[in-house]
C-alpha cells in the first residue's frame, strides 16, 4: 500500500477527531497536542533528534523516521490545505480567519 500524505488522494494516518497531533513514520506513534503550536515544537524537536541519531550512526541499515504535523489525521502544511480549500489553522492566517467563527467572550459587558 502506498502512503500518499498530500493532494487529493491523501492517506489518514492519524485520527479525524484530533485536531492536531505528530505523527512518527517508521513508529506509527501518534502523539496529540492541543494546538498547532505545540504539535510544530513536537515535530522539530523528534526530527532534530532523529537527524542526530542518523549522523551518529554508522550502519547502513539505521531506521529512517520523520515526524509529521497532522490536521484532523492528514499531514499538515499550510499549502495543502489551502489547495484542498481547507482552513490551515494558523491563527494569523488573513484568508482562513475570515471563515472562522468569533471567539464569544463572555466577559464582556452587554449593554
Amino acid at each position: 500500500m502506498t502512503t500518499n500524505l498530500f493532494g487529493e488522494n491523501r492517506t489518514l494516518v492519524g485520527h479525524r477527531d484530533q485536531e492536531w497531533s505528530v505523527w512518527v513514520s517508521g513508529m506509527d506513534d501518534i502523539h496529540n497536542r492541543e494546538t498547532l503550536g505545540g504539535a510544530l515544537n513536537l515535530a522539530n524537536e523528534l526530527n532534530a533528534i532523529f537527524a542526530d541519531l542518523r549522523f551518529r550512526s554508522d550502519s547502513k541499515y539505521s531506521p529512517v523516521m520523520h515526524a509529521v504535523v497532522l490536521h484532523h489525521g492528514y499531514a499538515w502544511t499550510v499549502n495543502t490545505e489551502h489547495a484542498l480549500g481547507l482552513d490551515c489553522g494558523v491563527p494569523a492566517c488573513e484568508p482562513c480567519s475570515l471563515d472562522r467563527a468569533e471567539p464569544s467572550d463572555k466577559s464582556a459587558p452587554t449593554s
